[in-house]
């Protein structure tokens, strides 16, 4: 059977360094952060759930996801792992996900698909592209199969998968010097493009105003 691909957008209203950055506008057309990444992710037509937590404070945010048409898995606040496991569960063991956080607005549907032909062609169970290549910080999202997640979940889960998700799938040795990249870029790119500050919202608020068609213009344009 054909493998089934969902991409699983974390987002949540308490970040602490900017509270309620994912319901911010950004672009011309003033979509909030969590929807322009939303758009931006499945503007090739790949699947997405935000996985959001079930407190009170983040029914503002599902209540504008839901307004904006858009699929939501609620669970625990601070057991991140939890909401994926909640969002995988109709999923096969062979299934792929794809994790993507509310704070990176630059990727888009052609780097998943580069990303998804990297992860496939190399027969690889997970990829973290934070750690492999030259991309720009928040150029970002990690890639597994369901499978590792449930294996995961049968030990003891660790504080930091219970956050992040991917801690100890991240621990694993991967040699990415034999591997050719799938991006065009050959030098480290310094300029931050996630949004952890109001600094950084400030920045990145400023990139997308110049961008006329900011749901579909491919990230590698927006970098340069």
């Amino acid at each position: 059977m054909k493998k089934k691909i969902l991409i699983v957008l974390q987002a949540r209203i308490q970040s602490y360094r900017l509270p309620a950055k994912v319901l911010m506008p950004l672009s011309k057309l003033k979509l909030p952060l969590a929807v322009l990444c939303s758009r931006r992710l499945s503007n090739l037509g790949h699947k997405v759930i935000l996985a959001i937590p079930s407190i009170k404070k983040d029914d503002i945010l599902n209540k504008t996801l839901k307004k904006y048409k858009l699929e939501t898995s609620r669970g625990s606040h601070k057991n991140v792992f939890s909401r994926y496991l909640n969002a995988t569960k109709k999923l096969r063991d062979n299934d792929i996900v794809i994790r993507a956080t509310s704070d990176n607005p630059l990727p888009d549907g052609s780097f998943i698909k580069k990303t998804l032909n990297f992860f496939r062609k190399n027969k690889l169970d997970y990829l973290d592209t934070h750690k492999i290549f030259n991309l720009p910080y928040g150029v970002v999202v990690q890639v597994f199969y369901v499978k590792v997640l449930r294996e995961l979940n049968k030990r003891p889960i660790i504080e930091g998968d219970k956050e992040h998700v991917c801690v100890t799938m991240s621990k694993k040795k991967f040699n990415y010097k034999k591997y050719k990249s799938p991006y065009n870029f050959k030098k480290k790119i310094k300029k931050k493009l996630s949004i952890d500050n109001y600094q950084d919202y400030k920045r990145i608020k400023k990139l997308f105003e110049n961008i006329k068609d900011p749901v579909n213009t491919k990230w590698e344009s927006i970098v340069r």
